[in-house]
């Protein structure tokens, strides 16, 4: 199963669905109908049988962020800024929200709003020669609310505010050293890091990591989710068919076998 808008396409083999933004000449930035692109991939694999979605770009850029091209145009015309704003929100948002567990695949540049769109997925992994930055002080304008949640999220207070106020770029061993990324290899070894981290994901419960999903949202201050929903992840899992496959797994002392 696949699409594809020449940017931004997405394919599912199995368990795995990938989402590639492939525009190397602008360094993967990112225009209002990229993202709309991304939101009906992210639609089309909620509804899917997939397990984990990697999110990816090219060598040497995740994305460079907004498209400085339309940007100059959303300048002079604030209802579709609006309207460009309200997109990028709404993908970040729902990508968050996903089910499934969520990868995103870094190799190079990954500022503004790629970083937006890594920070919605649960884990992160970077090449050596990544480099991260979020820079709207820099053009007079301010991270939205859940933007800024999730960089605190992964960095803390006080760091985000230093990358905020400032727009420094980071190197990706200070990424690392901070908890922007997850973990961190050199560019030849980042796909093969990858299929490991997704094969290890797999070994693990699908239904739990959907809970833990929900648990973590909620304490993460994503106002979509209720304590209660928080609760009842927690205890519906006792009744679970993955718990009875798993406790079975471990008293006959064995891989359990998830569906």
């Amino acid at each position: 199963m696949s699409t594809d808008d020449t940017v931004v396409s997405w394919r599912r083999d199995g368990a795995l669905a990938r989402i590639g933004i492939h525009r190397p000449d602008k360094r993967n930035a990112l225009a209002t109908a990229h993202w709309a692109a991304i939101e009906t991939a992210l639609d089309a694999i909620a509804a899917s049988e997939a397990q984990i979605v990697v999110v990816s770009g090219v060598p040497g850029a995740f994305s460079a962020g907004a498209d400085i091209d339309e940007l100059g145009q959303l300048l002079t015309a604030p209802d579709a800024f609006a309207a460009n704003n309200a997109q990028v929100q709404r993908t970040q948002l729902k990508l968050q929200r996903l089910p499934q567990t969520t990868l995103a695949v870094i190799d190079g540049v990954c500022v503004g709003g790629g970083l937006g769109l890594a920070l919605a997925c649960d884990l992160r992994l970077a090449s050596a020669r990544s480099r991260f930055a979020i820079t709207p002080a820099k053009l007079g304008l301010v991270y939205s609310a859940d933007d800024s949640r999730r960089l605190i999220n992964a960095v803390g207070m006080a760091r985000a505010r230093e990358m905020l106020m400032t727009g420094r770029l980071l190197d990706a061993a200070t990424a690392l050293d901070w908890g922007l990324v997850n973990q961190l290899v050199a560019e030849d070894g980042l796909e093969a890091l990858a299929q490991a981290q997704v094969q290890q994901l797999l070994g693990t419960s699908g239904q739990a990591r959907r809970a833990i999903k929900t648990v973590l949202g909620y304490l993460g201050g994503d106002a979509g989710i209720s304590v209660a929903q928080a609760d009842a992840a927690f205890n519906n899992a006792f009744h679970s068919s993955d718990f009875v496959e798993g406790a079975a797994a471990f008293l006959e002392k064995r891989a359990p076998r998830f569906c």
